[in-house]
Formats: structure tokens, C-alpha cells, sequence
């Protein structure tokens, strides 16, 4: 085999091994943490479910919270809430999946749509809206 043949091959097979690594539960973990505040960074916080009580937060939009949470840690995935990130905003759930994948949820009750995309835009992965009514029921 000639050695440009031989590095072709060398540089597949160390792509398809990072490819692999990345493609795991705790590579998404390690991505959330690189996006995260390290002043508030702490990986206890991962399942375990925080929210604030108070003006911040409705019953409704807490309650859909935490049912979101517990489905998606029944799913198997790594759940963070009200994470901190860099640029100062916080997302009500990051849910790091088995595949490597990243994704935030935002429980919207009365917040408005430019309000979302505004959050979407600054969040450092792909962004679910998952609308409520005050009601409590879902507007998905």
C-alpha cells in the first residue's frame, strides 16, 4: 500500500472515531458544560429538577416543566434546568440525549413570540417551544 493510500485510510478511520465519540451521552454533556457558566456550572445539577417560585414562573408553566423533565429522564437522557450559559441567559430544560444530541425546551405560557426567538437566538443549541395555556393545557 502506498503512503498517500495509507494516510487517506488513517484519516477516515480517525474521523469515524470521533464521529463515534461525539455520538455519546457524555460528549453532549461536555458540549452543554463548554456553553455553561463555569461560576454556576456544577454537574450535580444534572436530574435534578430546579425552578423558581415566585413572579418569574407560573404554576402552570412549572408544572409542564416538570412533566417534560420526568419524560425525558425516563427517556434516558441527562436533564439540566434553569441552566446558566455564557452569554447570561438561561433555558428552562437541556436535554442531552444518548446520540450526542443537545436540545433546549422552553415552556411558553404567556410569553410572546419575538420574546422566543430572541431566546432561540442567543441559546448555543437548537431550540423547542412547547406553548401552554394559563389553563394548563397544552398548545403543542
Amino acid at each position: 500500500m502506498n503512503e498517500e493510500k495509507y494516510q487517506r485510510l488513517l484519516r477516515q478511520r480517525r474521523n469515524r472515531t470521533k464521529a463515534k465519540q461525539n455520538a455519546t451521552l457524555e460528549a453532549a454533556v461536555a458540549r452543554v458544560k463548554k456553553e455553561a457558566r463555569l461560576d454556576t456550572w456544577c454537574s450535580t445539577h444534572a436530574n435534578c429538577f430546579r425552578a423558581s417560585m415566585g413572579k418569574g414562573e407560573s404554576e402552570v408553566h412549572v408544572r409542564k416543566k416538570f412533566e417534560l423533565f420526568l419524560e425525558y429522564r425516563k427517556a434516558g437522557a441527562t436533564v439540566f434546568t434553569e441552566l446558566r450559559w455564557r452569554n447570561g441567559s438561561r433555558s428552562d430544560l437541556v436535554v442531552c440525549w444518548h446520540n450526542g444530541e443537545v436540545e433546549i425546551v422552553e415552556v411558553a405560557v404567556s410569553e410572546k413570540g419575538e420574546s422566543l426567538i430572541q431566546k432561540g437566538n442567543k441559546y448555543p443549541f437548537p431550540m423547542k417551544v412547547v406553548r401552554m395555556q394559563r389553563d394548563g393545557q397544552s398548545g403543542r
